[in-house]
């Protein structure tokens, strides 16, 4: 009947508990988690996380609650509300962390059954008697981790009589006070750790009845009378304080059985702790004890004594007299224990189990230390101590389980070791030992573990670990081993591990073959160069060699080998029958590896994980990392290799394909930093986005699959790559990409003018494959395109010729591509298309023509491309907007580029005629320079709108009298150029460049204004001759004085009053004009002028006599010009300051230009010792190689200036008529300029 009574039983509480479960899901608040109970199923546990300024709604489950745990955001500040726990009746852990109480939070309701509060991390946690005050029933309280705690009430423990756990640690409290009157009888474990306290004596008897305190980590010093405050205590933690000693009145309880008074400032053992009767454990390490005081415990029951870390020379042998019996761990480590006085000795410490005596000055370890008495001892810690010899005998008897000799100074093995044959782990590391004795560690049967590495052996002999039964683990690192003889490890049938990393091996031979256990070897950081897979163990199968100079495996034959690390190693070549079948984990990173060869992985079925990273793989065929029949993916990383973007490595795309539907047969790792570069364009892409086009494989003959014939020499589907050229194809034949390219040489200048002088072969466009989509043509000579020049490659979709010197294309060159969508002829000689050149390419998108020499464009050359969509035409030499692109544009066109392009702007009609224009009455404007129009409508197209800019060669436009509205702007741009973004042109078109003139009077028509233009005129007539007959006066007067100064008469002065209109000039009236700078004035006058003067020459100065000049005003002068045209010749004296100043200027170089082409005049230069005759601009240059040329520091100088200076013609001395003189000056003025408008000049 009970049997079968248990499983209804069993059915009746799952189903009790599956019902509190369902009850739990549905009503459990947001951002909570609710489950039943453990200890009573049919209520709930509630876990509630909150991130949000608010309390979690409990209400409906709130008499369900036993257990409630609330965390808060740490960045939130989140504070619970006052009612939060109304309706808990039958809670009875609470646990808050992080949140904000409010001044209430209990109800007599709540805190009925509550029996557990831990509150942590409160921010600014007050405990103040009224949250305090419902809580009569709790037995825990823990408040934790709460910093800037203030002062806790003092009736904390009046508020909780039932208290029997109180934790309040780690609030960094400064003190800790009690009211006289509370005392919590039941309370019995303290903790106050990790805080701020200096006295708890006043706390304390308020807990007569405690049986643990913890006061550790706080600032105290003393411990007063424990003996009456607490005499019940039986455990107490005082560690990391500022303990001293204790006074004659810090009696301590006698029923003490554990104290911990580490890292304190004792100089002795407190007599106190000495008299305890019943003391078990105890801690003092890290104090500064010296162990003067040698008095025995009083207790006979010491387990534990820790006294590691003082001063101890020597053991006193009182302390300790006692609990001979009972003492199962003694730490004596870090001391300054040289030796042990005679007479001392552990023989009585029967129970002794642990004996630490590290970290001393011990150089020897006597016999008498131990006897046969000492079974129980398993642990002896000697590292860091200076021993140099262990005496015979000294280890007799013993069943020790751990011997550690670590960093110490011995030079061989202890023969002692023989005798302690339970002995299992022996550590002699860092030491001196540099020769293994025969028959010592394998006399000891139950060795496990040896730690040899760090110390100075340089071979394995045999008979050293032979006949070890027992022995798994072998370390031998780090030292200077180069040879392992056959039988060093011969009939160890245990042995698993072999660690010979860091040493000096250079071929391990036979020397591990008699380990027939061995499962894992480390061969790392040694010198090995050829890894012998027949000198390694049949049954090993974990294989470490990394940092060695391996390059090359032999064959591998049958192993059992799983996991094989051959990391920072030089091998370069893998092949199938170099690794074991049997593997699952390959680790290659780091060698040199360049080839995998066909079917490497193809045996390996248990294989896993490849990692091939940062090797020289540049292309990882997939026929390499094939597996025959793998049931399981590989796990490869190809990381930080060269690898080439080719169609070999089509499987990286097949195996993502594969992905979903059937299991990947190749799991790339690192796939989004692991990157191919592409053959063409040599970029890096990412395995994540790479595409079926990306992989692309060089050739340099093939035939397209089912070509029938191939065989033949001259076949179209045989694709043969010509000379100079490279040519890629796709795995599937899609793609035929063909880039030719003449290879620059060192000196490219030197190179292209020599292979133009000689004649260079012109590049034969037939030989190019008929089969290709991408062709690319590039530095090559190929000055003409002819008729049919790429005729039958009916798959061409994409054709550049950039750079070939192309400077023309014959009619129907483009035919027979049907399929051309971009065609590519940027940078080169082009100057001219008429659109002819483009038949029956009805499918091109995209055209680039920059870099050319473009001036005119056909608008029959967009009507040939009816899907246009996008036309380059930046950095050519259009002026105006080419025909191709004036009136409507192309539907389709949705880019075009015009930056680089000298293009000229000026005003339309609507503004005023702009200058050149001519207007027709009856039709539209026709404006010669369109461009700012154009572009005002059309610069949504231009896709390089903000660098498109108007350009004015300012000289230019006067000399052939074809001006622009920006004609008249000072140059900004080298000496003769004024440039202006044409966004700013358009910005400032009705601003201010453009702005129409007002054209009558006031604004009204002409006709309104004619008095007005009357009355203007005869003023203006009046005006000039008052002003012609003050001239005169002020002339002669003037001409008065040179004549004195000069020796000349008036009539050849030349000059006139600064801002008055030029006096007419006589046709002759100087024998020479004298161009200089102002700046070397005086020297031209002392050097030149004056001699001249002297000799009768008549001489007009062009500072002196000539009119006023400015270096801003870029003008023309007429008078200036009138003038020199009254000189029999120009001396032009050409130093760096006249180069740098007066020529730059529009009126100096003007003049002069127009001087020098008059046949009947004669120019002579002067070149002074600051200029280069080679260094001169091009225009000074053509007035020089025309005309005289002297040194001024010549020696013939004056000789030869005689010899070049005309003969002096008589010269007129009388004025002509003004009239005369106006016809003769507009004459010579229209005959040098033609018409040029008045309102610019």
């Amino acid at each position: 009947m009970r049997n079968n009574l248990s499983p209804l039983l069993i059915l009746f509480l799952f189903l009790i508990f599956q019902r509190g479960i369902s009850r739990a899901e549905e009503n459990c608040p947001e951002s909570c988690k609710c489950q039943p109970d453990a200890n009573q199923p049919t209520h709930l546990q509630v876990t509630c996380n909150l991130l949000v300024s608010s309390s979690p709604k409990i209400h409906r489950i709130s008499q369900q609650i036993r257990s409630l745990i609330l965390t808060c955001a740490d960045d939130t500040k989140i504070r619970l509300a006052a009612d939060f726990l109304d309706g808990c009746t039958s809670l009875n852990n609470l646990r808050i962390e992080a949140c904000l109480l409010p001044e209430k939070l209990f109800d007599n309701d709540s805190a009925a059954n509550l029996r557990s509060l831990e509150i942590k991390n409160g921010r600014h946690l007050e405990l103040t008697e009224n949250l305090l005050q419902p809580l009569t029933r709790l037995e825990k309280l823990h408040v934790v981790e709460s910093k800037n705690v203030p002062e806790i009430t003092e009736k904390l423990l009046c508020a909780l009589p039932n208290l029997q756990v109180l934790n309040l640690s780690t609030n960094t409290m400064p003190t800790l006070s009690r009211a006289e009157s509370c005392i919590a009888q039941q309370l019995l474990i303290v903790d106050l750790s990790r805080n701020e306290l200096r006295d708890v004596r006043n706390f304390l008897g308020g807990a007569p009845n405690i049986r643990q305190l913890s006061i550790s980590q706080n600032f105290l010093q003393k411990i007063d009378d424990l003996s009456t405050l607490t005499p019940l205590l039986q455990q107490i933690d005082a560690e990391s304080n500022e303990i001293a000693d204790f006074s004659a009145s810090s009696a301590l309880p006698p029923t003490l059985v554990h104290i911990n008074l580490a890292q304190n400032r004792l100089l002795q053992i407190p007599e106190v702790i000495l008299s305890l009767p019943d003391l078990v454990a105890l801690n003092l390490s890290g104090n500064a004890v010296s162990g003067e005081n040698a008095t025995r415990f009083a207790s006979n029951d010491i387990e534990m004594f820790d006294i590691s870390k003082n001063r101890l020379k020597n053991l006193p042998e009182e302390w300790l007299a006692g609990s001979q019996k009972s003492l199962v761990n003694l730490k004596l480590d870090a001391n300054l224990i040289e030796k042990f006085e005679p007479g001392i000795s552990f023989e009585n410490f029967t129970n002794l189990q642990i004996l630490d005596l590290s970290s001393n000055l011990l150089e020897t370890l006597p016999a008498s230390l131990f006897s046969s008495k000492n079974q129980k001892l398993s642990q002896i810690l000697l590292a860091n101590n200076s021993l140099t010899q262990i005496e015979p005998e000294s280890l007799s008897g013993l069943k020790l389980d751990l011997l550690d000799l670590s960093e110490n100074r011995l030079e061989d093995i202890p023969v002692e070791l023989a005798q302690v044959d339970a002995l299992k782990r022996v550590d002699l590391r860092r030491n001196r030992i540099n020769k293994l004795a025969q028959n010592v560690l394998n006399r000891v049967k139950l060795l496990h573990y040896v730690d040899l590495s760090e110390n100075l052996l340089q071979s394995i002999g045999p008979l050293v670990f032979t006949n070890s039964p027992d022995l798994h683990t072998l370390d031998l690192s780090k030292n200077e081993i180069s040879l392992l003889f056959k039988d060093a490890f011969a009939k160890c049938p245990k042995l698993r591990k072999i660690v010979l990393k860091n040493n000096r091996i250079q071929s391990i031979d036979e020397g591990l073959l008699e380990a027939n256990s061995l499962k894992k070897l480390d061969l790392s950081e040694n010198r090995l160069v050829v890894l012998k897979w027949s000198a390694l163990p049949d049954n090993l199968e974990h294989l470490q060699a990394d940092k060695n100079s391996i390059n090359l495996l032999t064959a591998a034959g049958r192993m059992s080998l799983k996991s094989i690390s051959l990391t920072d190693n030089q091998i370069s070549l893998l092949s199938g029958e170099q690794i074991p079948n049997s593997v699952e984990n390959l680790d290659f990173s780091r060698n040199r590896i360049n080839h995998l060869t066909k079917s490497t992985f193809s045996q390996k079925l248990q294989l896993r994980k490849v990692n091939l990273a940062e090797n020289l793989i540049e292309i990882l065929d997939g026929e390499a990392i094939k597996i025959n029949g793998n049931v399981h993916p590989i796990r490869m990383n190809l990381l930080g290799n060269p690898l080439h973007c080719s169609c070999q490595m089509m499987w990286i795309l097949e195996n993502e394909e594969l992905r979903g539907k059937n299991p990947a047969k190749v799991l790339l790792e690192n796939r989004a930093n692991t990157t191919c570069r592409h053959v063409i364009h040599k970029s890096q892409i990412s395995l994540t986005s790479i595409q079926k086009d990306d992989l692309l494989c060089e050739y340099q003959q093939i035939c397209e699959p089912d070509c029938i014939c191939c065989q033949y020499e001259n076949c179209d589907c045989k694709s043969v790559c010509p000379n100079q050229c490279e040519c890629f194809r796709d795995n599937e034949f899609r793609q035929n990409i063909v880039r030719c390219e003449k290879k620059k040489s060192g000196n490219s200048s030197s190179s292209s003018s020599a292979a133009n002088s000689s004649g260079s072969r012109e590049f034969v466009v037939s030989i190019l494959p008929v089969f290709a989509t991408d062709i690319t043509l590039t530095n090559l000579d190929l000055p003409q395109l002819r008729r049919n020049s790429f005729f039958g490659r009916t798959r061409l979709q994409t054709l550049r010729i950039n750079g070939t010197g192309l400077r023309s294309i014959q009619a129907k060159a483009f035919k027979s591509l049907p399929g051309l969508k971009t065609l590519d002829l940027s940078n080169n000689l082009l100057l001219e298309l008429n659109g002819d050149e483009f038949e029956h390419l009805n499918e091109v998108q995209q055209v680039f023509l920059n870099g050319n020499r473009l001036r005119q464009l056909s608008r029959k050359v967009v009507e040939r491309f009816p899907k246009l969509r996008f036309l380059t035409l930046h950095n050519n030499s259009f002026e105006d907007i080419p025909a191709a692109l004036s009136g409507t544009v192309s539907g389709t066109l949705s880019g075009i580029s015009l930056s680089g392009n000298p293009l000229r702007c000026d005003c339309s009609a609507a503004n005023g005629a702009g200058h050149h224009q001519q207007i027709n009455r009856y039709g539209p404007p026709i404006i010669e320079h369109n461009a700012a129009e154009w572009m005002s409508m059309s610069r949504h197209l231009v896709v390089d709108a903000a660098k498109v800019e108007c350009v004015e060669n300012v000289t230019k436009a006067f000399m052939t009298n074809d001006t622009t509205i920006l004609s008249g702007y000072p140059p900004n741009f080298n000496h003769d150029i004024f440039v202006m973004p044409i966004d700013e042109f358009l910005r400032e078109y009705n601003v201010s460049i453009c702005v129409p003139y007002s054209s009558g009077f006031f604004g009204q028509d002409p006709q309104n204004s004619i008095i007005f233009i009357a009355l203007a005129v005869a003023l203006s007539i009046l005006m000039c001759l008052a002003v012609i007959l003050a001239i005169s006066f002020i002339r002669k007067s003037h001409d008065a004085i040179n004549q004195r100064r000069y020796k000349a008469t008036s009539s050849l002065n030349c000059s006139t009053s600064a801002g008055s209109s030029p006096l007419p000039i006589p046709l002759l009236s100087y024998h020479a004009f004298v161009s200089y700078s102002k700046k070397d004035e005086k020297m031209v006058f002392d050097q030149l002028c004056r001699p001249l003067e002297d000799d009768d020459y008549q001489l007009c100065l062009l500072h002196r006599d000539g009119p006023s000049w400015n270096s801003n005003l870029h003008a023309i002068s007429d008078e200036l010009i009138a003038q020199m045209e009254s000189a029999q010749c120009l001396i032009l004296v050409l130093t760096r300051n006249f180069l740098e100043n007066e020529w730059k200027t529009l009126q100096i170089k003007t003049s002069h230009q127009l001087f020098s082409k008059n046949r009947q005049k004669r120019v002579i230069a002067v070149l002074a010792d600051d200029v280069d005759a080679n260094l001169l601009d091009e225009e000074l240059g053509q007035i020089l190689r025309k005309h005289t040329r002297i040194d001024m520091k010549s020696h013939l100088f004056w000789t030869l200036l005689h010899s070049s200076l005309p003969n002096r013609l008589p010269l007129n001395h009388h004025h002509h008529s003004s009239k005369n003189s106006d016809d003769s000056g507009s004459q010579v003025y229209s005959d040098i300029y033609g018409i040029v408008p008045s309102d610019v000049v």
